[in-house]
């Protein structure tokens, strides 16, 4: 991320510094004397030289990117961008420079001679100058707005067209100015016929911008237009990871699935409506939720018009390990429907509630039941799957809560922390549950006491925990083996989506875990568990340190962390761009340089170690979320982590990179995708698919199957 922003100041400054060496440039034919000649020449030496410097600089910084980062961080902007920047500065240092020494030897008080006012009027002089402001103002424009992410022959292509049309003007008005003057005619040095050519050239350039910016417009409001129906699999742009041929190979278009059905007979495909899981067996608990909207209040009284299963603020689903589990979904009036993801729970891919690929939505009067068995232990959350980034901003959101089959005696006392950021008449309130301020909660000395921690919000949080040393017994659900004793004050992050188990040991004094990063004085979101008098006004301390799972527990033991080799290997470069999502504008977030449903989909075998490397090239942090799946961490920014640690959701700050691996043992149809809701709902998503599972259901508006 530093070497981003160290490249913003740098290629920005460029730009600048090349574009003022070009309108001075393009001055020097009408000095008066040779005198200001050289005194111009000369200041656009110096110029010269500091940018060729920090070009250089810039380039020390991309090769620093490399080396400590990787090929794939730098791929883009050495391969689409740096061609520019350096084919331009090559030209100002090859071209320029030297007729510049040339005008700066004119040193005499005399008119300027014919000879001198053609070279000074050369397009070698003034034109690489704005050809490598063009190129560095690219550069600079680049990383946010445009970022090259494994960019092929036209994406470099449509660059060097863009700027070569922003370059017309100039270079025609520049070349007519030199022929005049090879040509004997009289200069036209008066300074409102000057300033009256830079504003035709600026008119005439930002006319062929506003074209092309309407031309991008138009086809890119066009092509990004979701199909009003597709099976959700992009089968253009299949990756089958190195590995072995699959019952996809060789095959695109939308008829792939009906040719490797003919290819195989139909005899080992299965849809994914039949990919139940075994139903046979009653169900041992039974749960009913019904969404609908709610007008809902915080303990502030700040209210709120929300979506909710049952009427509540995140309802709490309890259940035993080894149950069979039944939830039966009402829609009472959520107009576009909704559905039920059991986030982090791998349950048959036919429970896993995405509309449009494994269910179709629930309309309102509908129904649907799910159903399926209690094998994880652990903390976990459901949610909408139908346009979530807005359903679960609204309140359909709840917890469910797997204890394990034989009492856990590490802890005596438990507390489900659900926090959300909800819109409320008062404006945007965080809240754990109900609890929108400080919550007290009583506990006697010596409690053993767990902390279920959830964050629903899109943007991660920080936590901490002060006044007891406490131990992360799990993070996503699943177990640390061998947690270690982390010290009061010792803050935690969890991403949007992510869970931790938070245990510790209840002292003769309050306890407070608060949101927040630092001791900045306000009044964070918190729980106080006391043993005595209820604490007045707690001291809110600075965080002591930050936790690592990299660096915690036992490592993690399984068929991935002793893998030698994997049957299939995967990238997800994260990055941001702006353009067109279903025919609106949007800043994007895209991976591999596309936005579904232009995203690759990764296809595997049932039974196949499968690796994926996720690189984050944008601007933002993304909590990359697998279903159906955890996923063991084997590496962080190229390196070997100490202690590899199992995630569903995990979360990938701005020039971060991760290695993680997965065992294919759900067969399906997945998604994966950013679990900042908002990055999802504008193409951050792609399909996980099992070679042998054909679709059973369409997305898009003629279903009303909208998932995001």
């Amino acid at each position: 991320m530093a070497e981003t922003i160290i490249g913003l100041i740098l290629t920005a400054a460029m730009a600048l510094l090349w574009g003022l060496a070009g309108l001075a440039a393009t001055g020097l034919p009408y000095a008066k004397n040779a005198r200001r000649l050289k005194r111009a020449a000369s200041f656009l030496l110096a110029m010269s030289y500091i940018t060729l410097i920090l070009c250089a600089l810039w380039y020390a910084t991309i090769a620093i990117l490399m080396v400590r980062s990787g090929w794939l961080f730098a791929e883009g902007t050495v391969k689409a961008v740096v061609p520019f920047t350096l084919v331009s500065a090559g030209c100002v240092a090859a071209a320029t420079v030297p007729r510049l020494r040339s005008l700066r030897k004119s040193g005499t008080e005399e008119p300027l001679s014919q000879e001198t006012i053609v070279q000074a009027a050369h397009p070698a002089v003034a034109l690489p100058y704005y050809s490598a402001a063009l190129a560095s103002g690219m550069a600079a424009f680049s990383p946010i707005f445009a970022q090259a992410v494994l960019p092929d022959l036209s994406d470099i292509m449509n660059r060097l067209l863009l700027l070569a049309l922003l370059l017309l003007v100039p270079a025609l008005l520049i070349r007519r100015r030199h022929l005049l003057v090879r040509r004997g005619e009289k200069r036209r040095t008066g300074l409102g016929i000057r300033l009256w050519n830079a504003i035709v050239a600026a008119v005439l350039t930002s006319l062929i911008g506003i074209a092309i910016i309407v031309a991008n417009v138009i086809t890119g409001s066009l092509a990004s237009r979701l199909p009003e129906a597709s099976d959700m699999m992009n089968h253009e742009h299949v990756d089958e990871g190195g590995g072995s041929p699959t019952l996809m190979s060789g095959l695109r278009g939308h008829a792939h699935v009906h040719h490797a059905v003919q290819r195989d007979g139909g005899a080992s495909t299965i849809e994914v409506s039949a990919l139940t899981g075994n139903l046979s067996a009653p169900a041992d608990v039974k749960f009913e939720l019904v969404a609908r909207r709610q007008q809902l209040t915080l303990a502030s009284g700040a209210k709120i018009s929300a979506w909710a299963y049952n009427g509540e603020i995140a309802p709490e689903l309890r259940v035993r390990q080894g149950d069979m589990v039944e939830v039966k979904l009402v829609n009472k009036d959520i107009d576009n429907g909704v559905t039920i993801h059991w986030h982090g729970y791998n349950v048959p891919n036919a429970m896993d509630g995405v509309p449009g690929i494994t269910q179709d939505v629930v309309k309102p009067g509908q129904s649907f039941v799910y159903k399926f068995r209690a094998e994880q232990e652990g903390s976990y959350w459901f949610h909408s799957h139908q346009q979530a980034s807005e359903q679960v901003a609204r309140g359909l959101f709840g917890s469910l809560i797997v204890e394990p089959a034989n009492k856990d005696k590490s802890y005596d006392e438990e507390l489900t922390v659900i926090q959300h950021r909800w819109e409320t008449d008062q404006g945007h309130r965080h809240a754990f549950g109900t609890e929108d301020g400080m919550q007290y909660e009583q506990m006697k000395p010596g409690t053993k006491v767990k902390l279920r921690v959830i964050n629903t919000h899109n943007l991660s949080q920080n936590y901490i925990l002060q006044g007891a040393d406490y131990r992360i017994a799990a993070i996503d659900g699943v177990r640390i083996r061998e947690p270690g004793l982390l010290p009061d004050g010792t803050a935690f992050r969890l991403g949007s989506g992510a869970r931790h188990d938070v245990v510790f040991t209840m002292p003769d004094h309050p306890v407070m875990l608060r949101t927040g990063d630092s001791n900045n004085g306000k009044k964070d979101l918190a729980i106080v568990l006391y043993s005595g008098a209820r604490p007045e006004a707690p001291s809110f301390e600075a965080a002591s340190g930050q936790f690592d799972p990299s660096r915690y527990g036992r490592p993690a033991e399984n068929e991935e962390t002793s893998a030698a080799a994997f049957d299939r290997e995967f990238e997800m470069i994260l990055g941001n761009r702006m353009g067109f999502y279903n025919g609106k504008f949007h800043f994007l977030w895209t991976v591999n340089g596309e936005v579904h449903p232009n995203t690759p989909t990764f296809v595997v075998k049932e039974g196949e170690l499968i690796k994926t490397t996720f690189v984050n090239k944008s601007l933002a942090e993304h909590p990359m979320h697998l279903h159906g799946h955890h996923m063991t961490v084997l590496k962080k920014n190229g390196k070997k982590v100490e202690t590899p640690w199992l995630a569903d959701t995990l979360n990938v700050h701005p020039g971060e990179s991760y290695e993680v691996a997965f065992k294919a043992n759900n067969p399906g149809m997945w998604m994966d995708h950013c679990h900042n809701l908002d990055h999802a709902a504008t193409g951050m998503i792609l399909h996980l698919m099992y070679d042998h599972v054909r679709p059973s259901y369409e997305a898009g508006t003629r279903s009303g199957n909208l998932p995001d």
